[in-house]
């Protein structure tokens, strides 16, 4: 069941097996999604240009002569962080309310994006205040993530989660682009205002948000417990497989193109985003009604020979082949894999298990992106590519496997 302010649109489902058992289906179908869809998808989208617009940041590092292998160290220093901080994040989110969660990070983000203008020198103030920010960063993605998993209708959730998603297909399209001209027009500064007004923009949004709160009927254990739950063992793997596929995309495409001499990292990422949101929008109700164990087995597939076509791409075609193709699979799969995590997790663990969902992203930034590029320095592109599109075919047959048997123990449904 759900803990809600009073207010006159807040009431929602009532019927049998629903976690939310308060007032009124008709009043929920409002929207498609629940009537407050609309504008936490406008907050969501807020939320991620303000962080979109800080891809920019290196640069500004850059002019205080701060050398690119520190980079790599303040970013790796702010995911493990990150990581560090996961199971007291995950246990907030399952006790509080995720609004007032958002409303705290997302005022206290702002603010330490705004102090950055007062830098002008690499030392600990400019470390701690950006270590700040990634952290929180991370935070409110997931909170954003869990209040939309639990605020979506429950039958079109997966649907919902796929929707929801463009909000950051969106960002990163429109943030990479709009830094450049707010950079060449106000500098650093104007960049850093521009990125605590759309955090403060997406904050006054989500104080019209119902406060949620999700009460399951079974009690919190905590959440290693979440970590090790039988069911999501394989959500886990899978999960980790698709995001070390993703960042050896996400990390190495502008190098990638420089030494093959073939597209650019801006049409890849391009038409990556496209076919990604199309996807998801052309998928509509047949997210919740097609089993989900073959549509992410069929995704992982995919997105691994996306990863075999980039590893021989000699010519433009076969580069954008590889582009669509992966974004076809990663507008699949991104959903199904958070809507199997909030499914199978329990309703009282749903924060710790989103959480544990999306730092596999951060886990596997740590040690693929050494690996894959290890591979390039030692032998080539092709062999890197081609390793890592191996890779995730074989993680997708170990998840196909791994889900089913425990389908066929009755220990999860298939």
């Amino acid at each position: 069941m759900v803990s809600r302010e009073r207010t006159p649109w807040s009431d929602v489902i009532n019927r049998a097996g629903s976690p939310y058992n308060t007032v009124s289906l008709r009043r929920l179908m409002l929207t498609q999604f629940g009537p407050a869809f609309p504008r936490l998808f406008a907050a969501a989208v807020l939320q991620e240009m303000s962080f979109a617009l800080m891809v920019h940041f290196p640069g500004y590092l850059e002019r205080l002569g701060v050398s690119e292998g520190t980079f790599g160290v303040l970013y790796a220093a702010a995911a493990a962080t990150a990581l560090a901080l996961r199971p007291a994040f995950g246990r907030v989110l399952d006790l509080a309310h995720r609004r007032t969660v958002l409303l705290f990070a997302g005022l206290l983000n702002a603010a330490f994006v705004l102090a950055l203008m007062a830098t002008s020198a690499w030392g600990l103030l400019l470390w701690a205040l950006f270590l700040a920010h990634r952290v929180l960063q991370i935070g409110l993605f997931t909170a954003m993530l869990t209040y939309g998993a639990d605020a979506i209708v429950e039958e079109r959730r997966t649907q919902g989660l796929a929707v929801f998603g463009i909000t950051g297909l969106v960002s990163i399209a429109a943030g990479g682009a709009l830094g450049d001209i707010i950079i060449n027009a106000s500098g650093f500064d104007g960049l850093f205002v521009a990125s605590a007004v759309a955090g403060l923009g997406s904050w006054a949004l989500v104080w019209t948000l119902p406060l949620l709160k999700i009460l399951g009927r079974s009690p919190r254990r905590g959440f290693f417990h979440a970590l090790m739950q039988k069911d999501l063992l394989p959500v886990w793997w899978i999960t980790l497989s698709f995001s070390c596929g993703l960042e050896t995309f996400f990390t190495f495409t502008r190098t990638f193109v420089e030494d093959r001499q073939v597209g650019s990292a801006g049409l890849f990422f391009g038409v990556y985003g496209v076919v990604a949101a199309a996807t998801r929008l052309a998928g509509g109700k047949s997210y919740d009604r097609i089993p989900q164990r073959p549509l992410v087995m069929g995704a992982i597939v995919a997105y691994g020979a996306s990863l075999l076509l980039m590893a021989q791409a000699q010519g433009l075609a076969v580069f954008l082949a590889a582009a669509a193709v992966g974004g076809l699979a990663h507008g699949a799969v991104f959903p199904v894999l958070s809507s199997s995590v909030v499914h199978r997790a329990r309703a009282s663990e749903r924060g710790s298990a989103m959480s544990i969902f999306t730092s596999l992203f951060d886990i596997s930034l740590l040690f693929s992106a050494p690996l894959v590029g290890g591979l390039i320095e030692g032998f080539s592109y092709a062999v890197a590519f081609s390793a890592m599109g191996v890779f995730l075919l074989a993680g997708g047959l170990v998840y196909s496997l791994w889900d089913r048997r425990l389908a066929s123990s009755g220990a999860v449904a298939a």
